[in-house]
């Protein structure tokens, strides 16, 4: 047994482990398997009991208050709870992100309400059924609506105690990893750039010692495979992750075969280049199995949808503002002369320029058509109503004539000047997967401004954050996250959390 090999028996944590460490080395509290699947049926099992017996409770107060009309009540009280509950299990709600992201979980539930008790309350009224309850206290939806209240509550306790838990090292992931080479090393750096609290890394285990990455610490090397084999009789892994090169077939596979005796998944980790595409996965090409390397983003049914849904909603919320736009523009013209609007070139879809309209905030000889410098908090060249207007964020309004144009979408990597930059460096200069985001339309507001990076781009380091926030976006994209990015840009504008 290595010397490594009997720190770790002797209660000494690795540098690698994630959990909280204490003064005497390895937390004294149990440690728990992290069972994702556990979890997310606990959750299941909530919001079904907490919907049946919202219904059960909502139909006895309806035998009691209103019995001509009990019957309607209750229907409309099934219709309600059920149709949640399905549209959950539908759109693959009872995932990962059920406990992952507690936010993007509650809009989907807050949502999926609004519209299913939006059109019961649509058909009540054109039945003329309307009248049979005095709402609303005395009707339908009210008593059940606390059973949505609860699965929202539930999903942030869920959340919280399980991040708690991860932290004090009550609850983990044990996973140890086979390879100390540059595969063992990109995997290790991809785990922990992760930054998952309930996975622990136990330690890095290779027979061949000679060859390990100067990017691994030997003091992680706790030895061979068969040191592994001897710890797992001991010390409980969850995860077995082989991390060698796929052309050392014959080494690959001899050690597959040791490892198959340990009550843990054996899983194998991409050789050098699938690390550059860990999110794209396997798929089928005529019954061949292809390993995708890069997808259209949002393309198919989903582009259509977010066609459909920039249009309908750029359309009215163009109508909602116009009394706003209206008093901006008589703002603008009597704090000083110029024209209202300003046409910027900015790069769209696929790399070509397009028009982006803004309100004028810039004194007329002070226009920078093409953003060779950026604007900054106490720009002189601002004027009055420029810094009212852009600190409320209200000079991006006119982009929703973009919008209804097809040119942008409400939501998207925000477009960029054909010369702005980054610590002096163009953005393309700085960040070499910069172009990657024209691959859809840009927006008014995207993921990037909601995660805080809006504003100057003073340093290199926050356009490189706002790109990765951008191919985020892109990679993950669904009308509930563009539904989440319009509802936060609104908390930040009330808010007043703008750079400028």
């Amino acid at each position: 047994m290595s010397e490594r090999l009997r720190q770790f028996d002797r209660g000494e944590r690795l540098g690698l482990s994630k959990v909280t460490e204490t003064p005497h080395g390895r937390s004294p509290r149990p440690n728990l398997p992290f069972s994702a699947d556990v979890i997310i049926g606990v959750i299941a099992v909530i919001d079904t009991v907490a919907m049946l017996s919202g219904i059960a409770v909502s139909s006895w107060v309806a035998w009691q208050v209103n019995q001509e009309h009990a019957l309607l009540w209750q229907l409309t009280d099934i219709g309600f709870g059920v149709g949640i509950l399905f549209l959950l299990v539908a759109t693959g709600s009872y995932d990962k992100s059920a406990i992952d992201n507690p936010i993007r979980q509650i809009t989907k539930l807050l949502l999926y309400s609004l519209t299913i008790g939006g059109t019961e309350a649509f058909l009540l009224i054109a039945m003329h059924l309307d009248g049979a309850f005095s709402w609303p206290l005395n009707g339908p939806i009210n008593i059940v609506s606390i059973a949505v209240m609860i699965m929202c509550f539930t999903r942030i306790m869920v959340s919280s105690l399980l991040l708690t838990a991860a932290r004090s090292g009550t609850i983990s992931r044990n996973v140890a990893i086979v390879g100390a080479g540059d595969h063992g090393a990109m995997l290790v750096q991809s785990i922990m750039q992760r930054k998952e609290p309930w996975t622990r890394i136990v330690g890095i285990f290779d027979d061949r010692l000679s060859r390990t990455s100067d990017k691994i610490r030997p003091n992680d090397i706790l030895g061979t495979v068969d040191d592994l084999l001897n710890l797992s009789r001991t010390e409980r892994i969850d995860e077995i992750v082989v991390a060698l090169p796929w052309g050392a077939e014959a080494r690959l596979l001899q050690i597959l075969d040791r490892l198959k005796v340990i009550p843990a998944n054996v899983r194998l980790a991409p050789d050098a280049i699938g690390h550059r595409f860990l999110n794209q996965g396997f798929d089928k090409l005529d019954s061949v199995p292809v390993f995708n390397i890069f997808s259209r983003p949002i393309s198919g049914w989903s582009a259509l949808s977010k066609s459909i849904e920039d249009l309908i909603l750029g359309t009215l919320l163009l109508i909602m503002v116009s009394p706003i736009m209206l008093a901006c523009a008589i703002a603008i013209r009597i704090d000083s002369p110029g024209p209202i609007f300003f046409k910027q070139k900015r790069y769209g879809y696929n790399n070509n320029l397009i028009n982006v309209y803004k309100f004028r905030s810039m004194y007329v000889t002070q226009l920078d058509a093409n953003a060779s410098k950026l604007a900054t908090r106490d720009d002189p060249r601002i004027t009055r109503v420029g810094r009212i207007l852009r600190r409320t964020s209200l000079d991006e309004i006119p982009q929703l004539i973009n919008v209804v144009l097809g040119q942008m979408s409400l939501v998207g990597p925000r477009p960029h000047a054909t010369q702005a930059k980054a610590a002096g460096k163009l953005y393309e200069e700085v960040v070499k997967e910069y172009a990657v985001r024209h691959k859809v339309k840009p927006g008014i507001t995207g993921w990037a401004q909601v995660m805080g990076w809006r504003g100057e781009t003073d340093t290199e380091d926050k356009i490189i954050r706002r790109v990765e926030c951008d191919l985020y976006y892109m990679e993950n994209w669904s009308i509930l996250l563009d539904i989440e990015i319009l509802f936060r840009t609104v908390l930040a504008v009330v808010g007043g959390s703008n750079a400028y």
